[in-house]
């Protein structure tokens, strides 16, 4: 079994990667899931602040969602951050930090649990987001991004991480010195508490319950769209339910958001 990557040898590859290769090169050695949801809110981020598109089309609104079927909102609300400023600066920096942290570490070599977590986390916020219309939970971009933080200290408690050079934590406090940071500047908490919940909620019936850990793995569709899309790691398990003549992906190949 592959050791994980420790996260903090994350921007230490990365400041590596630039000086040996330049940007191209260090885009390209990020992982593919990470990679396209990052660059999916970068380019929303771009494309409300040169108003390519009204931020008001991309927001979760139920009525729209319900009444105009405009779907497309379930996935948008995702990936809007908000305009150029130093919130946008440290989400990007923690999306890259812990997400890819989580890909190449404890998910490494298990690309379809790594995105089936990312849907889980998701379909969830969605649902707290219908459930709690009095929340207003439009824009679900920074809990996502808290969910992916959270599970990352879960499996990496006892690692020392600086938080903008400033004081140190461990990884188990993350999130909730993140918490602390977001009210200090005058941030309502929810979203952050909402992500989470729903970051316990998946590492709980994951990790922490055994009767629910085959429940939680991957469905078929998850591991039919990687393969197909020639993205990440197949899983071991669902290669050998194949066999040989199944057709499956084996390796790495195409990943999203490469050439």
């Amino acid at each position: 079994k592959a050791q994980p990557e420790r996260a903090s040898s994350v921007g230490e590859r990365t400041r590596d990667t630039m000086a040996s290769g330049g940007p191209a090169e260090w885009y390209n050695s990020l992982p593919p899931i990470t990679r396209f949801f990052g660059t999916a809110c970068v380019a929303t981020t771009i494309a409300m602040e040169f108003n390519i598109v009204d931020p008001f089309y991309l927001v979760l609104d139920w009525g729209m969602v319900f009444k105009k079927f405009q779907v497309w909102r379930l996935v948008t609300c995702f990936f809007i951050i908000g305009g150029f400023s130093w919130n946008f600066l440290m989400r990007v920096i923690l999306i890259h930090n812990y997400g890819v942290g989580l890909e190449k570490g404890v998910f490494q070599f298990k690309t379809p649990e790594f995105l089936y977590m990312l849907l889980f986390g998701a379909l969830t916020l969605l649902s707290i987001s219908l459930a709690l219309p009095g929340f207003n939970l439009i824009v679900l971009n920074g809990s996502f991004v808290f969910m992916l933080l959270y599970v990352w200290s879960k499996h990496y408690p006892t690692q020392s991480v600086s938080i903008m050079g400033l004081f140190q934590v461990q990884g188990f406090y993350l999130p909730w010195a993140f918490l602390m940071i977001n009210m200090v500047l005058g941030g309502s908490p929810w979203q952050d508490l909402f992500g989470i919940l729903t970051g316990h909620f998946h590492y709980f019936l994951t990790e922490l319950n055994p009767n629910t850990r085959q429940a939680m793995e991957p469905p078929e569709f998850v591991h039919k769209f990687l393969a197909w899309t020639k993205t990440g790691h197949v899983s071991p398990a669902y290669a050998q339910r194949q066999g040989p003549a199944g057709g499956v992906f084996r390796g790495r190949g195409q990943r999203l958001g490469g050439n």
